[in-house]
Parts: structure tokens; sequence; C-alpha cells
């Protein structure tokens, strides 16, 4: 198994910054009016790299990287900067991981930066205008996404039906970049 150890610093910076990254893409590509869609889709977010951390098989790379993302929540802010054109760090952070990952290990890292792009852009679609949803959701909606993620074939690119026009372009465009250079 593969380490973020292996890599240089830049590289981990990359490697572990860039689903955050790619989340908050997806959260700026239809940006609602207000602050109601933006605590949704933060909270999706966090519980999406959280199901990742905790419900990844053993000491996957995949899981060592959701673990360093929550345990990065101070770089959060300094993350969220530059997230417009993300394609080329999409590319850039898979031919680094390829530098020294296993073609499952890299397969595993594009599934959780395109299952957080898809939790993201469902977060608030799948609500519209309806009440805040009790605080059990997340919980609720993290069992899922583990679930989901798992059983996400290979070339799965799980765009969702209930995202706007834009977000679904941006998920494609993720999907392609993440898989250029495959």
């Amino acid at each position: 198994m593969t380490q973020l150890s292996c890599f240089s610093d830049e590289e981990i910076k990359l490697i572990v910054s860039l689903p955050y990254r790619v989340g908050m893409n997806i959260s700026y590509a239809d940006d609602e009016e207000g602050e109601r869609d933006d605590e949704r889709e933060m909270r999706a977010l966090e519980a999406c790299v959280s199901e990742v951390a905790k419900h990844q098989e053993g000491d996957s790379l995949t899981k060592e990287v959701a673990q360093k993302i929550l345990d990065s929540k101070s770089e959060w802010s300094l993350w969220s900067q530059g997230v417009f054109n993300i394609e080329p760090l999409c590319e850039k952070s898979v031919l680094a991981l390829k530098s020294h990952a296993s073609d499952d290990e890299i397969r595993d890292y594009i599934k959780m930066v395109i299952e957080i792009a898809t939790t993201v852009a469902e977060a608030y679609g799948e609500f519209g205008e309806e009440e805040e949803p009790d605080k059990g959701f997340f919980a609720k909606a993290a069992s899922k996404i583990a679930g989901r993620f798992a059983g996400m074939a290979d070339d799965d690119a799980n765009h969702p039906m209930n995202v706007s026009a834009s977000e679904d372009d941006a998920i494609s465009s993720i999907v392609n970049a993440l898989k250029k250079n495959i």
C-alpha cells in the first residue's frame, strides 16, 4: 500500500487539497442567493470526506488522504481560493499519484473526488426550499455516501439527475481532467 509519505511535500499538498477544492468548485458552480445552500454544501463536503476516512478499507491511500483533509481544517479557507480553474490541478494530481500509487489506488482516489463533487452538487438541490433538515440528515446521508462510493464502477461518472446544468458541466470537466492521464 502506498502512503502519502512516499510523495514530496508539494505533491502531498496537491493530493490532499484537491478533493476539498473540487467540492468548493462545485459549490461555486451554481451559487444560489444567500448562505443556505453554501452551508448545506459545506456540511455535505465535510460529511463525505469524513465517511471516506471512516469507511474506506484498511489503511488505504484514499482513507489516509481523507483523514489528512479532516486534520487540515485550518487550511480549508486557503484551499477555497483559486478553485475556479480546477481541471489543471486534477490532471496534475493524477500525474503525481502515478509516480508511486497503484492503478487501483489512483482509481479509488478518483472515485473519492467524483463522489465529493456529486455529494456537494446534490446537497442543496435535493432540498430546494424545504425546511432545514434535522441534524440526523447528514449522518443518514453519510452512510449512503459510503455505500455509494464503494459500489461505484470505475467508469461511472455518477452524474445525478437533481443537480443544475452548470454543476453537471463542472462535474463532467472534473471527471475528464481526472481521467485524462490514466
